[in-house]
């Protein structure tokens, strides 16, 4: 297996690279930013808009072979595959280098990879029918100043996701864009120890999503413009618990765009949410700035929220990836499973709030913006929402009368308000109030996480 060392990839591409190899070196018109005159290893070079030479490079790769695509726009009719390790993709510039599937008819991904040590950068994928680039199964991604986009705004028929790593370990995905996706811009989802840093997420129904991941490190970012800014959660049936998320000195602001995701778990998400953990452990919320999300700026729930039924949850352990045996999750109903359901041991600290929670979601499926609305009236909404499910006591005035059994860590986030309900009961036709203590929020007045602060990511 080839290893990445991150630390050595600059941000000048500090990689070996040079002509040796496919193809003579074009223009230096052509490769202002990267060319095989820096290459050491195999190197080939494309010409600007050359679709055919691509393609024919593509698929007579040979392991720890570089592309260097020159300025211009591929106009691209299939998806760029790869299967290959030690590939490394490079444009001259998220403006300069374009694969464009404006005209693919096939419902394809734009650059679709299963390969360790792979690197993509300087480049844009641009309307892909389905994900713009997509790294599955793989050991040793990055990710940086790459743009994944698509042209129509709020169309539900945009591909699901920009950035998009999959059942893949150590990745870094930084410096880069994602826009208009019809599910999550900028996905992680069943990863092992990723970082996220210095990227901007706008137009997507979740701008930024880690999903069923371990050991991620999120900071940096800003989330703009999306249905939703940042999220963490994991959903049922994955054979990876989520753990150990870091959600950190981002900027999370006006997520308000209307949610055009045609199907899916991301569909049920009111307009206007800064961050909402779900199903998630061992997650650390701190240092974000969130500012004019009209619903909420940080809703902490359960996953019985979008799936009650509790043997949806339940996962064999013999078939379980990752470490998760020191996190006494609940046993399921079958024997030898366990279930993740439960949101758990999580500190909100240190977020600064400002102008959100102002005009509620009304129209999202699971009423959630009605039941707010009914309940602060003109008021706006509080900054950190619990939903107190698997609690064992609720009362809405009494402290003393409401457990913290799921350990929910809000007393360091001085700078906002808090708020729990008992979601269980809770209907629209029956309301109860909710349970809104001063700073610092006893009893969920803690700051730190059980079993010590969450565990970097090595790359």
């Amino acid at each position: 297996m080839t290893n990445v060392r991150f630390a050595s990839l600059s941000a000048s591409v500090s990689i070996a690279l040079s002509c040796a190899g496919l193809a003579a070196c074009g223009g230096e018109d052509e490769f202002p930013t990267n060319s095989c005159a820096d290459v050491t290893t195999t190197c080939v070079q494309i010409s600007g808009g050359d679709v055919a030479g691509l393609q024919n490079a593509a698929n007579s790769l040979e392991a720890n072979t570089t592309i260097i695509l020159g300025a211009g726009t591929f106009a691209m009719t299939n998806s760029l595959t790869i299967r290959t390790d030690g590939i490394h993709l490079l444009g001259q510039g998220i403006d300069r280098t374009t694969l464009d599937y404006g005209a693919t008819t096939a419902q394809v991904n734009g650059v679709d990879v299963q390969g360790d040590d792979f690197l993509v950068q300087d480049l844009t994928v641009l309307d892909a029918p389905k994900d713009g680039i997509r790294v599955e199964d793989s050991d040793g991604v990055v990710f940086r100043r790459i743009r994944a986009a698509w042209t129509a705004v709020s169309d539900p028929t945009n591909g699901a996701y920009g950035i998009y790593p999959v059942k893949s370990k150590r990745v870094l995905v930084e410096d880069s864009r994602a826009e208009n996706a019809s599910d999550a811009g900028l996905y992680v989802g069943q990863c092992e120890h990723v970082i996220v840093r210095n990227n901007e997420v706008r137009g997507n129904v979740a701008g930024l999503e880690i999903e069923n991941t371990q050991y991620a490190d999120v900071y940096g970012n800003l989330a703009e413009d999306n249905t939703a800014g940042i999220v963490v959660f994991d959903l049922p049936g994955n054979p990876i618990v989520g753990r150990d998320v870091k959600l950190r000195d981002n900027d999370i602001r006006f997520n308000n765009h209307i949610n055009f995701a045609p199907g899916g778990t991301v569909a049920v998400i009111p307009v206007g949410l800064g961050t909402f953990a779900m199903a998630s452990r061992r997650v650390e919320i701190t240092g974000n700035t969130y500012e004019g999300n009209n619903t909420a700026d940080i809703a902490l729930v359960s996953g019985l929220i979008i799936e009650s039924d509790e043997t949806r949850w339940e996962l064999a352990t013999a078939t379980l990836n990752g470490t998760w045996e020191d996190l006494a999750l609940q046993p399921g109903a079958t024997a030898g499973t366990i279930t993740n359901f439960r949101s758990e041991n999580i500190v909100v600290a240190g977020n600064s709030h400002t102008g959100s929670g102002q005009q509620p979601d009304t129209l999202d499926p699971n009423m959630f913006g009605v039941l707010l609305v009914l309940v602060y009236g003109t008021n706006d909404i509080d900054s950190i929402l619990y939903d107190t499910i698997g609690e064992t006591s609720f009362h809405s005035t009494d402290a003393g009368m409401n457990t913290n059994d799921n350990h929910i860590c809000v007393g360091g986030n001085a700078g906002g308000t808090f708020a729990s309900m008992n979601v269980e009961v809770q209907s629209v036709e029956n309301i109860v109030p909710f349970f809104r203590p001063a700073a610092p929020f006893a009893p969920f007045d803690c700051t730190t996480l059980n079993g010590g602060a969450v565990v970097a990511p090595t790359l």
